[in-house]
Parts: C-alpha cells; sequence; structure tokens
C-alpha cells in the first residue's frame, strides 16, 4: 500500500520535472527518490505506456517538447531579451566578416542588428533572415536550399546539409533549445540540430545566442560542447561553467536588458 502511494508520488514528480526541463534521467531520478535505478526504470516503463512520456537512453523525454512551437508563437517569448542578445552578439562582428547563421527568433533579431553593418556575406537556411539582410545592399546574401519547414521558417533536411558543406565562414551563430553547464547545447528539432552541427564544422569560431529561458534546460538532441563555443551569448547571469571544465576559449557574455 505504501509503495504504491510512493509510486503514484514519483510519477507526478516526473511528469512536472519533464514539462519544466523537457529530459529526466534515471540516475538522477534514482538518487532524488533514493531508490534503485531498476525502480525508475519501471516507473518509465508505465508512464510511456500511459503516453507521458517517451523512453530515451538513460532517461525519458517529454512527448510534447520534441517539436518546437511555431515561430509566430516563439517570436512572442522573451522579445526584450532577444533584443539585447542581438546587440550584444552584433558587436562581435565587423565589415567584411563571412557568417553563417541559423534560423530561430533570438537569430532573427540578430540579424535586424548586424544588416545595419556593411559589406558582410552571410549564408543562412531561413527566407526570413534573407530577406532582412537584403535591406542592406552591400550585404551578400547566400540562401541554403533545402525542404522548407514552414513550421520552424527554414530550409533543413539532406540537400541543405549538402549545400552548407560548400562553404566555410568566419563565424557560425547559432540559436539554441536549451543549454546545460554540464551538457552543452542541445535542439529540439533534430534537422535544425543537424544545420547547427554542420554550420558549427564549416566556421572559424561558434557563437551561441540563448535566453535566459533556455540556462539550465534539456532538449533532446545534442548539438556541441562548450569546448567548441567561442562566445555564449545570453541574459542569464546566473548562468556559469563548472570550475573544472576545459573550455579555455569559451566566453560567456551577458547581454543586459534596458
Amino acid at each position: 500500500m505504501c509503495e504504491g502511494r510512493s509510486s503514484k508520488v514519483r510519477h507526478q514528480t516526473i511528469i512536472e520535472l519533464l514539462s519544466t526541463q523537457g529530459q529526466v534521467y534515471v540516475q538522477e531520478l534514482a538518487k532524488h527518490f533514493n531508490v534503485a535505478q531498476e525502480t525508475i526504470r519501471r516507473d518509465l516503463s508505465k508512464l510511456e505506456s500511459q503516453k507521458l512520456l517517451k523512453k530515451v537512453h538513460g532517461g525519458a523525454v517529454n512527448i510534447q517538447s520534441k517539436f518546437e512551437r511555431n515561430f509566430t508563437e516563439r517570436a512572442q517569448a522573451a522579445v526584450d531579451e532577444k533584443k539585447a542578445i542581438a546587440i550584444k552578439a552584433a558587436e562581435l562582428v565587423k565589415p567584411g566578416d563571412t557568417l553563417f547563421i541559423d534560423f530561430g527568433t533570438t537569430t532573427f533579431e540578430f540579424s535586424q542588428r548586424i544588416k545595419l553593418i556593411d559589406n558582410l556575406t552571410v549564408i543562412t537556411n531561413s527566407p526570413l533572415l534573407a530577406t532582412t539582410l537584403q535591406e542592406n545592399p552591400s550585404i551578400e546574401t547566400i540562401l541554403i536550399g533545402g525542404q522548407f519547414n514552414a513550421a520552424q521558417n527554414a530550409c533543413l533536411g539532406a540537400i541543405a546539409l549538402k549545400n552548407i558543406a560548400e562553404f566555410f565562414a568566419d563565424y557560425a551563430v547559432i540559436g539554441a533549445g536549451a543549454i546545460h553547464a554540464l551538457h552543452g547545447v542541445m535542439d529540439q528539432h533534430v534537422d535544425e540540430a543537424a544545420i547547427a552541427q554542420k554550420m558549427m564544422e564549416n566556421s572559424d569560431k561558434l557563437i551561441v545566442l540563448a535566453d535566459g529561458t533556455k540556462a539550465n534546460k534539456h532538449a533532446i538532441n545534442f548539438v556541441t560542447n562548450w569546448n567548441n563555443i567561442d562566445y555564449l551569448v545570453t541574459t542569464s547571469k546566473e548562468f556559469k561553467l563548472p570550475e573544472n571544465n576545459k573550455r579555455p576559449k569559451t566566453k560567456i557574455i551577458i547581454a543586459d536588458i534596458e
């Protein structure tokens, strides 16, 4: 009887954690509840059978968090933070630079700032970003093709990845679905994560843009760890990387909200 009540408490807590974090881990849950990992695995199997989560290696993810909200909904969240990040990140860019920019609501704000900088070359998979940048005729804009996803407002898939491989840039500028001090940068959408990874591979430096709502969260698709990130521009003053993390080149830039 006691065990039944205990199971209900664990199940409710797991669902609550998934709603805020997007992902949970067997090892962490076992420690939190002071039970065996096998008990947690049974809990996750039970919840999966009820279609409340999806089990993955080492834990589970929130079924609802696998797909990001569409652009209009995402654009309405943390607007002031995204604008502040865009202003600060644009300070890293100078005339003559070449940039990869993936698509997201924060990188869209970034494009609004860098369109004021002359003689850039920008390679993007977003028709919306390309249109924005063309307001400055001195910016050479290269639009990556591929399968167009209207909800993400971007070209994705194998064709897009092949196109990206034909270029090399000074910077890759990517958004983030989540950033975690231990695990690095993650994204909710598998195709967007692949685009970010390919842009990163074909650039000299990597700039990650993440507002405070993304800090210390998980997402389903891993993008990269901190060893590959040159700059993180964020509004989260509390976000810190572990002291023992060997990441000598990563610089965290705090964007203050006006």
